[in-house]
């Protein structure tokens, strides 16, 4: 029975007086849901243009997209779609694409910045040690990465090591330097 049918059917006997049909309607609705997630899953994981229109509101669905998330994560080849996944995945409670978001936490990976960003959100404080060997490799004039790894130490309420701090301590202009460095 189709998806629409088999949930009109499931709300109408939700209101039946006997018992065992608003039990077996509640089962049903599960099913239904069941059902929805895994195609919000698919069109997340077809859309091409903007899946981030997508992921943003997939977190609407609570535990029930969690699943078919981690489905799609294991799938998934390395790159984008798979780190997108692993912190979306992370916002939801699921810890399953954390090394792949860890991994990403190096100085020229394209999502340097979301992974850093995922993990400090999410309070996953073993990633402080990557995001400073990142700031310490990082280029000082790549301000906006340097931006971005600081805040994240700012997340996880880490302080900068006086390492870290003295590489920094080379940006330019001074205000900048000190809002890199500022706890």
């Amino acid at each position: 029975m189709e998806l629409s049918m088999r949930l009109k059917s499931a709300l109408d006997a939700l209101e039946s007086p006997d018992l065992e049909s608003r039990v077996r309607a509640v089962e049903e609705l599960a099913a239904c849901s069941s059902d929805i997630v895994g195609r919000v899953a698919i069109a997340f994981e077809s859309e091409r243009e903007a899946p981030h229109l997508i992921v943003e509101r997939m977190g609407r669905f609570g535990s029930l997209m969690i699943p078919p998330l981690e489905h799609l994560y294991r799938e998934a080849g390395d790159g984008s779609f798979k780190l997108t996944t692993a912190s979306a995945l992370l916002y939801m409670g699921s810890e399953v694409g954390v090394p792949s978001l860890m991994a990403a936490v190096a100085v020229g990976n394209p999502h340097l910045c979301m992974a850093a960003m995922s993990l400090a959100d999410a309070g996953v404080s073993q990633v402080a040690t990557p995001i400073e060997r990142a700031l310490m490799e990082c280029e000082l004039s790549d301000i906006k990465t340097l931006e971005c790894l600081t805040s994240s130490l700012r997340l996880l309420r880490h302080p900068i090591s006086e390492k870290v701090r003295l590489h920094l301590a080379g940006v330019e202009p001074k205000w900048l330097r000190d809002s890199l460095l500022s706890q």
